[in-house]
């Protein structure tokens, strides 16, 4: 469990009910990763959403010429995984810290159930992978035209 006041740091948690805030830290726990890790690859289960509290996590497409081309790097404030709250809930790229890296991991199937109950956390949630996922196509467009 982490603290709700954590949580409330993040502008997707930020304005959500205190009862809301208290089940999403209830079901979060704070991990740490050494630099060069593999947190996860394309395809794997998205068992949960990660928010990057330090550190860095490049996020890698694997070409067909077997090269990992990086998109995009994320840092402190970022999510991981968003794909544990969007259907198929599979990881949609290869994520490896660059540096050592703390997140805070939020288990995907009780989140869902939260903004089932409360559709603010869902709403706040959505519109920040909205967010992330325009700005990862604009970098995969970015790399695409490097080839």
């Amino acid at each position: 469990m982490v603290s709700p006041e954590l949580l409330r740091r993040f502008p997707y948690f930020a304005k959500i009910s205190e009862e809301s805030l208290k089940q999403v830290a209830m079901i979060a726990d704070e991990k740490s990763f050494p630099a060069e890790q593999i947190l996860f690859r394309e395809g794997d289960p998205a068992e949960a959403l990660n928010i990057i509290l330090e550190g860095e996590v490049r996020i890698q497409y694997l070409l067909g010429s077997g090269e990992m081309r990086t998109v995009d790097t994320l840092v402190g404030g970022d999510i991981l995984v968003w794909s544990a709250i969007v259907e198929p809930y599979k990881t949609t790229a290869c994520g490896t810290t660059s540096k050592p890296t703390k997140v805070v991991s939020v288990k995907a199937k009780e989140l869902r159930e939260i903004c089932e109950k409360d559709p603010l956390v869902g709403y706040r949630l959505m519109q920040e992978i909205a967010k992330l996922l325009a700005h990862r196509l604009q970098n995969a467009r970015v790399q695409l035209a490097t080839l």
